[in-house]
């Protein structure tokens, strides 16, 4: 119903413009009677005032007007024109309000009072209109759902609230001023009702809608929202502020005080209003400090409310913590974390995380090794956001400014790479919130050598699928034990199988230390991974650098710099490259065989990954085959049994004999062919070999059996050769060695059937059982494009498997033979011109061999290869030629 303004005023202004009629002619009769005098036209002819019209606007007395209000307004003066024109805006107070009062009898009423003509209030203007925000900041019964409401109740009563505008009343006054300065006494007016509706206002994350938000003592809320000009029209809030208190949880989990200790709390609790577009952010956040964790009852719980209001004075009335979009409200559990979460990255050593009173972390780290930290940090679980990092090395004082290798900065996230080679050292790393909480990770490197002052060391990584009760794991145990003490009956060497034993289950399946494995001069790492994996596989998996965003927390690969180091090591056991491979999940198809050196032909075949860089490779794994035996079109397709009889030693294309080069003497060298059978079956008598022609002329190289059987057991010999007189008297010297890694290694092993898992039967022809190799296959890295070569020199198949005969499938072993033959044990070296193979891995457990097998397999790769027990070998430089004259016989070889 339409609010009429008081009638006696509108009588009052009426009576007003009458008088002053009157009083005008009264005045011009008593001045001469109203005749020209000396005093002029103006003494007898007084200034009249103005008059003012509002022309245009809400209608007087309207109940509903938006608060956004265009008035318009003219007027004219009698004796002269009209200068400016002045306007008020007269908001009425809260009581004078119609829809304050609850009598009837002055319900439609509004108290308008014209201001007095000096009133402050007056403001000039030389236009016509002007449009006015106007206050529309009542709402009145602002009241919290009924105590016991259910969750529709509280939903629909949160609806009407919103639904209903503020409200406030006003009067705007508008009087012309003419050229003599005279308002209009009687200025017009026009009372009108101003409505809108309410921002909307929502935290944002982390406060999830529902949920209670779990705080560290310094908080920080975000928010965001709207002001509904229209339906179809929204604008920005001006202002918001927040309130929080304390509150408690009941019994039933429920917090006390939601939401009536909202509805009801004063003013002075609130923070005061901040303009909504702040520089500062202030406006659409809050940093809340000292907050109590929970602990004694009654602490750590709160309720934190945040308000919009709009430009016609309008406040978000409802307190909502279950709507979305217009979640003002959230309940608090404050847990004791401080500050943002530091992640702290290196590509070996791993990703570790810290928060505010984090302990230090200490590694191990190998001397002469490459680190390079980098790093991120997330504040967003507590609504914060990251500001700037600083980092150094070996602080003193961390608190001294100064001291910091790199000061305060957003952009600086990776340091400088360093080298140690010694020592301890401690890299500290901080970062800063825009609450000013700080984090700060502290990590303490121990510089570690590779000592290599113990021989060996057995690194028990298998758990068999029964564990402790599998009867493998006792002999596993019972034979390795026998094979160290029929090792040291051949060369003396002290091994304490307390000591120089590395059980992983009894570490919580860790890997063995950096520190420990560098004290030794050769590992032996048996491994059966579980379903949890395996030690081997947390330190030295090869990893994909294209998915490290996916799997970042991986172990430092200390197993490389061991190698690197001089270290020597054989990996063996079941399946040890699902260890070392991401092979399982890989989609299947029609080519099975990885090429490790460029390895993930998924996602980027083109791209060289760290293949090159794994343990696998280092073990001499250039290429492997992962296949089942399931797929129609693959070779294996029609084959029952995949396994094989036992394996046999490899004989490569040059196996059957080998080729040497002298030294250079009397301008020239010579060429020997040293054949296999003559090491391997060394006669009785010796052999003579006849050099090549070089210079029209020969030389014989005697080798008797000593020095056969010498070369057989891996010593370098230098043997010189017969004197021959021209172009001058002169001989030459021939370093002989085994170039294949082969001479010597028992030329078959045979396969304990009694331990040995059968394969299956029958194929699925879904899919059967997978089965992987580990093999280097030449013939695949040479169909690649472009070809990969394999490195013959650096790597050398030993074990070849023999296939079940046609007469005889068998219960043929674990691990088959592949499509196109491929080998089931590796050596390597470390580069090409290496003196020794140091490398060895095999796809089987060695201790599954007949006894005799595994010890002649342990003596070959341990004592011959590995050469535990004794040094190193360094080789000097050939010698040079023996002078006829000074001695005509020939000396025997040299060892080296």
């Amino acid at each position: 119903m339409p609010i009429e303004a008081d009638p006696r005023l509108r009588q009052q202004r009426h009576v007003q413009q009458a008088l002053a009629v009157i009083l005008m002619v009264v005045w011009c009769a008593s001045i001469s009677g109203c005749n020209d005098s000396e005093f002029g036209v103006r003494k007898r002819r007084p200034n009249l005032p103005p008059q003012t019209v509002l022309s245009s606007g809400p209608p007087d007395s309207t109940y509903d007007t938006d608060y956004r209000v265009h008035l318009y307004w003219s007027g004219g003066d009698a004796d002269g024109v009209i200068d400016h024109w002045d306007f008020i805006l007269v908001d009425h107070p809260a009581q004078s309000d119609s829809i304050r009062t609850h009598d009837p009898g002055a319900a439609n009423r509004v108290v308008v009072t014209v201001p007095t003509v000096d009133d402050m209030g007056w403001t000039p203007t030389a236009a016509n209109d002007t449009i006015l925000v106007t206050r529309a900041d009542q709402l009145h019964d602002n009241q919290p759902p009924p105590p016991g409401s259910s969750g529709s109740d509280i939903d629909q009563h949160n609806r009407e609230l919103r639904a209903r505008a503020f409200e406030r009343w006003h009067t705007f006054f508008v009087r012309a001023v003419d050229n003599e300065g005279v308002p209009d006494p009687t200025p017009d007016y026009r009372s009108f009702n101003s409505r809108t509706l309410a921002p909307v206002v929502s935290l944002q994350s982390p406060v999830k809608i529902g949920l209670e938000f779990r705080a560290p003592p310094t908080a920080i809320f975000n928010w965001d929202g709207v002001d509904p000009v229209s339906e179809s029209i929204v604008q920005s809030p001006v202002a918001a502020r927040w309130l929080i208190v304390p509150s408690a949880r009941d019994a039933e989990s429920h917090y006390r005080g939601l939401p009536e200790a909202l509805y009801a709390a004063p003013d002075n609790l609130w923070s005061a209003w901040r303009p909504w577009d702040a520089s500062d952010g202030s406006g659409r956040s809050a940093i809340v400090r000292n907050l109590q964790p929970v602990g004694d009852p009654g602490r750590g719980f709160y309720l934190f409310a945040v308000q919009a209001m709009d430009d016609a004075g309008a406040v978000s009335p409802v307190f909502d913590w279950t709507t979305p979009g217009k979640n003002n409200a959230t309940t608090i559990f404050v847990t004791g974390d401080v500050g943002p979460i530091l992640n702290v990255r290196e590509p070996f050593l791993g990703q570790f995380s810290f928060t505010g009173g984090s302990r230090p972390v200490q590694l191990d780290v190998a001397a002469g090794e490459l680190i390079r930290w980098c790093w991120s940090a997330d504040a967003s679980s507590y609504g914060g956001r990251i500001l700037a990092y600083r980092f150094a090395w070996d602080v003193v004082d961390p608190g001294d400014d100064a001291s910091w290798d790199q000061g305060w900065s957003e952009s600086s996230t990776c340091a400088a790479p360093r080298i140690f080679n010694s020592g301890y050292h401690t890299f500290f790393l901080e970062t800063r919130d825009n609450a000013e909480s700080i984090t700060r990770a502290q990590i303490q490197l121990a510089v570690r050598q590779v000592t290599r002052t113990r021989e060996l060391l057995l690194v028990d990584d298998s758990i068999h699928p029964l564990r402790d009760e599998d009867p493998n794991e006792l002999r596993e145990d019972t034979r390795w034990l026998a094979v160290v003490d029929s090792l040291r009956a051949h060369r003396d060497f002290a091994f304490d199988a307390l000591r120089d034993i590395y059980d992983v289950r009894a570490h919580g399946r860790l890997a063995p230390p950096l520190g420990l494995l560098f004290d030794y001069k050769a590992v032996v790492w048996l491994v059966v991974a579980s379903s949890n994996g395996s030690a081997l596989g947390s330190v030295a998996a090869l990893v994909d650098p294209f998915m490290e965003g996916q799997n970042s927390t991986r172990g430092f690969n200390y197993v490389n710099l061991y190698l690197d180091n001089g270290g020597k090591m054989w990996v063996c056991g079941q399946q040890p490259t699902f260890t070392l491979a991401p092979l399982v999940g890989r989609p299947a198809g029609p080519v099975v065989p990885v090429n490790i050196t460029n390895w993930n032909l998924e996602l980027h075949a083109e791209e060289d990954s760290v293949g090159v860089g794994s343990l696998l490779y280092r073990l001499g794994v250039e290429a492997m085959d992962q296949a089942s035996g399931g797929f129609a079109g693959d070779p294996r397709f029609d084959r029952l049994q995949h396994g094989v009889t036992g394996l046999r030693r490899a004989q490569p294309q040059d196996f059957d004999a080998s080729t040497f080069k002298s030294s250079r003497d009397a301008g020239h060298t010579h060429l020997v062919v040293l054949p296999t059978t003559a090491v391997e079956q060394p006669p009785a008598q010796g052999v003579v070999l006849t050099t090549s022609g070089g210079a029209s002329h020969e030389h014989t190289l005697t080798l008797d059996r000593a020095t056969l059987l010498a070369l057989r057991s891996g010593d370098i010999l230098d043997v010189p050769t017969s004197t021959a007189e021209a172009p001058a008297p002169h001989m030459h010297t021939f370093r002989l060695r085994d170039p294949l890694g082969l001479w010597g290694a028992p030329p078959a092993l045979t396969v304990d059937i009694s331990t040995w898992p059968s394969p299956p039967v029958t194929i699925n022809p879904l899919g059967g059982r997978v089965n992987v190799e580990i093999f280097n296959m030449p013939s695949y890295l040479a169909r690649q494009t472009p070809p990969l070569a394999p490195s013959p020199s650096r790597v050398r198949v030993l074990y070849e498997c023999t296939t079940p005969t046609p007469a005889d499938p068998g219960r043929g072993i674990l691990y088959g033979v592949t499509a196109d033959g491929q080998p089931a044990f590796l050596l390597a070296k470390a580069h090409d011109l290496a003196l020794d193979f140091t490398r060895a891995y095999c796809g089987f457990e060695p201790w599954r061999l007949s006894a005799r097998s595994h010890q002649a397999l342990a003596e070959f790769v341990l004592l011959r290869e590995f050469r535990t027990g004794l040094p190193d070998r360094v080789l000097e430089p050939v010698p040079a030629a023996v002078n006829r004259n000074a001695d005509r016989r020939s000396p025997g070889p040299r060892s080296r």
